[in-house]
């Protein structure tokens, strides 16, 4: 038989669960009434790999602990998530919305309070390490794999290794592999390059194994790496140059992590037609400090 605190307490997780799926449409900037439980976030949802980040950042600061290998893909596993959230009942109500608090896209880049001289480099999921002998051929399937090729300096026509092994220095000021905390396995690639010190700026560029594109994973690990950057070398600014294949996965960040200083019409052919370049820019402030005098 059913009680009248059992009612009471089915009706208190009923509506904790909509008051959380209210939040979650502000968070990604979309209609309440489109976040259905089957709604998945990539494909009808239509969040790219900076709007995944912004969630992700939401749901840690929730109290969602999550495994590098189980992100939800649906608006039914974020509020799954959040059952489980260390944090549980805990959100955040806007009844001004001219007046609400920033969005996680707003903030994710920026520098954790009361940060230490040494720079972060790692956090639950992923750590960046320095490039060893050993990386060597996972950063070469890398720029072979037909999910990736593309996506690096090569464009989809590799090298010999030796001829690789030779270029993986070039123009680089630093390079990191990044790897799963759990176990070690690398999963992705970041690069500063192209740097001029004089001028007091880089190109950062980031390739990682195909099934973490479009998961966010990939963009937190390059938002540490920003941060990364910022706080070891007096840099003005960050390039970013993203093609126009690329676009799409980026493009919820312009305005808000980078701003896009220019378009190269045209630019790049790939995939049987030519595509535009995008010249994007990543400012200190977006990371929480002021750009060195």
């Amino acid at each position: 038989m059913t009680t009248i605190d059992d009612q009471t307490q089915a009706s208190a997780e009923v509506a904790r669960r909509e008051a959380d799926r209210l939040e979650l449409a502000t968070i990604v900037e979309r209609d309440p009434e489109t976040l259905t439980d089957t709604a998945r976030l990539a494909d009808d949802l239509g969040l790219d790999s900076l709007a995944m980040m912004s969630l992700l950042a939401w749901l840690e600061t929730r109290g969602v602990t999550l495994a590098t290998r189980s992100r939800p893909a649906t608006v039914a596993d974020v509020l799954a998530l959040l059952d489980t959230a260390s944090f549980r009942g805990l959100s955040v109500r806007f009844t001004d919305t001219a007046a609400r608090p920033a969005r996680p896209t707003d903030f994710s880049l920026v520098r954790p309070a009361g940060s230490e001289l040494a720079p972060t480099l790692s956090n639950n999921e992923i750590r960046l390490t320095p490039v060893e002998p050993d990386d060597l051929r996972f950063l070469y399937a890398l720029s072979i794999h037909p999910e990736t090729c593309f996506r690096w300096r090569y464009r989809g026509a590799p090298p010999p290794i030796e001829r690789f092994a030779s270029d993986l220095w070039s123009q680089v000021l630093v390079q990191f592999v990044a790897r799963r905390t759990d176990d070690g396995e690398p999963v992705g690639h970041v690069v500063a390059y192209g740097a001029d010190m004089g001028q007091r700026y880089a190109y950062i560029g980031a390739v990682f194994r195909a099934e973490y594109h479009g998961s966010g994973l990939a963009a937190q690990v390059v938002a540490m790496f920003v941060r990364y950057m910022f706080h070891a070398f007096p840099m003005r600014k960050l390039y970013v140059e993203i093609p126009g294949f690329n676009w799409p996965q980026m493009r919820s960040g312009e305005g808000k992590i980078f701003q896009v200083e220019g378009i190269m019409r045209d630019h790049e052919f790939f995939g049987g037609r030519y595509w535009d370049r995008y010249l994007c820019a990543i400012y200190p402030d977006a990371v929480g400090g002021d750009p060195t005098p």
